[in-house]
């Protein structure tokens, strides 16, 4: 499944992850995680000691199920990524959603969560979900703006008194 597409005259496309694109996946979560969360936690051992792009590309070199499902959004550079999880047949959660900070409110983030909610509903998915921090406000209204409603049910996220929220979109 790739979706090619010419927008602004430039050729962009939406693909399948793969054991080559590690590399560069572990830079986008781990810069995309650094921008969002250090000013929500900030807790700077976490953002650059622990977080960092060699464990993470070892993490995923040495599972490469984790890829399973993982879009990109690729217009000769690796600009964006998401990836959905089947939960069970009717479900479907958003684990990881970032843009390389750098590309960040060019429509690539509007491009990979439209090109998901579509291919999941050809899927018969009835529901997409994901968890996201209370205080992550800019992605909360991404969210809210492209459909998925806030579902009531929040978890404490361990180790912090940060609240993560669960947002659903259902699929009709």
């Amino acid at each position: 499944m790739v979706l090619v597409e010419v927008r602004g005259g430039y050729a962009y496309m939406i693909r399948h992850a793969n054991k080559q694109d590690i590399p560069r996946i572990a830079e986008i979560i781990v810069f995309g995680k650094r921008v969002a969360y250090r000013p929500i936690f900030e807790n700077d051992y976490v953002s650059f000691n622990e977080l960092q792009v060699v464990h993470l590309y070892e993490d995923y070199k040495n599972n490469p199920d984790r890829l399973d499902g993982m879009l990109l959004y690729d217009d000769g550079i690796v600009k964006g990524i998401i990836n959905g999880k089947p939960m069970d047949n009717k479900t479907i959660e958003i684990t990881d959603f970032y843009v390389e900070p750098f590309f960040v409110g060019q429509g690539i983030g509007t491009l990979l969560i439209e090109y998901l909610i579509e291919q999941v509903r050809k899927k018969g998915v009835h529901k997409i979900v994901l968890w996201v921090i209370k205080d992550n406000v800019k992605a909360r209204k991404f969210y809210e703006a492209h459909g998925f409603c806030d579902s009531g049910k929040t978890c404490i996220i361990e180790g912090t008194t940060k609240e993560d929220c669960c947002y659903e979109y259902v699929l009709k």
